[in-house]
């Protein structure tokens, strides 16, 4: 890729829908269908700017964790007769990137691979204008005027032979400023045809769609959870913490809360909450809206929470049954908590302060959901990946994931082989000659 080219991507989220009501901001594997493809341009290093273009400040708010550049849409284009191109031109005025990329969230499937291909085809050649992404398909197709097949009904051909059906999947578009700025569209004179996956041409536009993604990240959300459980038999927080100290990453190991249960290891991903003081300024408000925060929890996900009263128990036998049914695998805690006979017969997880009878409600509100918190001075946010054992918790910075199991199999490979060589009773000075200090 020329690294004189600058690239700006734009995410265009409407509020309010009507074939699914309120579609951009619905839940998907327990986050905003939106915030999906927003956090995947976000984490693409090969993309400058990443724009959220919405009418709506709850979109704004939603995002807030993410670090986008805020593009306020005229409400006049907050509608269903604005069309993709008006859309396209409109938010091209906040940039002078020199390809621009659209992409839909209701195409939640499109990898970071892809768009990064389609971005290389424009920067390393002219001879393209401008990427649209399809998907090609070899169909029985019918003519729905004359009531007839569109292949030889006598002698009907292998799906082979058949000529390619190429649909436009209305997922991905990236196109040179300059030619956006010519044409008036967002696809240019000489497109370049970008074929999907199967999986990344998934469209939502109807109930069923969003039922049939639902379905797929519940799928990659499985093969994850096993990847996590056979790691985390493998490791231990304090590899983790050795190999963040190598990697110069502070401030990540949480100290001072107890696990509940001898033994038990945690590995998933962090749904976040914060529980403040209630005011006398916030009639209305209450400890029990904490539970919506359980339609965001999926399958493998931990619970953690930041007390600001920390004196007073929250998370009791309750929540845990909640917990529970939800899928998460356990809870951390930044206080006291509640009900420790009872969950512990539950065998559920809980890192916390201690137990207390003195509960927190008339006393707390929420503050927020799955927004970034801090328990003893350590900062996680949504989808943070928390290992946590008996000897304390640790928050992975998401860029990090990869290098840092990574280099815990390599430890945990040279630590066999360190205690292979002690029980060959080898001499400690050829054993650090060998492997080093340790």
């Amino acid at each position: 890729m020329r690294n004189n080219n600058k690239i700006a991507a734009f995410l265009p989220v409407k509020a309010k829908s009507e074939r699914i009501k309120n579609k951009n901001l619905r839940l998907l594997a327990g986050k905003p269908l939106f915030l999906h493809t927003l956090e995947k341009l976000v984490g693409c290093d090969f993309i400058d700017e990443v724009f959220l273009d919405s009418e709506s400040e709850e979109v704004f708010d939603m995002a807030s964790n993410t670090n986008f550049i805020r593009f306020k849409r005229d409400e006049k284009l907050a509608n269903n007769s604005t069309d993709g191109n008006k859309l396209f031109l409109n938010e091209i005025k906040a940039t002078d990137a020199d390809i621009c990329i659209q992409i839909l969230c209701t195409s939640p499937f499109i990898e970071p691979e892809t768009i990064k291909k389609g971005v290389e085809i424009l920067a390393n050649s002219e001879e393209y204008d401008s990427v649209v992404l399809v998907k090609k398909e070899k169909l029985y197709t019918w003519d729905s005027i004359d009531i007839k097949p569109n292949y030889d009904i006598e002698n009907i051909p292998n799906s082979f032979n058949l000529e390619d059906t190429v649909i436009e999947t209305m997922g991905l578009y990236i196109i040179r400023r300059d030619a956006a700025l010519k044409t008036g569209r967002r696809i240019g004179k000489k497109p370049y045809l970008l074929e999907a996956a199967s999986l990344e041409a998934i469209d939502i536009n109807y109930i069923q769609d969003f039922e049939l993604a639902e379905l797929v990240m519940k799928g990659k959300k499985e093969k994850e959870i096993l990847f996590f459980r056979q790691l985390s038999s493998k490791i231990n927080s304090s590899m983790i913490s050795d190999t963040l100290e190598e990697l110069n990453i502070k401030n990540k190991v949480i100290i001072g809360l107890d696990l509940n249960l001898k033994d038990k290891k945690l590995l998933g991903r962090a749904k976040t909450l914060k529980i403040k003081e209630k005011t006398d300024s916030s009639a209305g408000k209450n400890i029990y809206e904490a539970l919506n925060s359980y339609e965001t929890i999926t399958s493998g996900d931990i619970i953690v929470v930041e007390n600001e009263l920390s004196k007073f128990a929250y998370f009791g036998n309750l929540n845990a049954s909640l917990a529970i049914r939800s899928g998460a695998v356990g809870a951390i805690i930044g206080g006291k908590t509640r009900d420790s006979s009872e969950i512990k017969h539950l065998d559920f997880p809980v890192f916390s302060e201690g137990f207390t009878c003195k509960d927190i409600k008339n006393k707390g509100q929420v503050d927020s959901i799955n927004k970034k918190i801090s328990i003893k001075g350590v900062e996680i946010c949504p989808d943070d990946l928390i290992f946590a054992d008996n000897e304390g918790i640790v928050v992975i910075p998401k860029k990090f994931e990869s290098l840092v199991f990574e280099k815990c199999l390599k430890i945990l490979e040279r630590e066999n082989e360190i205690i292979l060589d002690i029980t060959k009773k080898e001499k400690i000075s050829l054993i650090r000659q060998k492997f080093g200090d340790f």
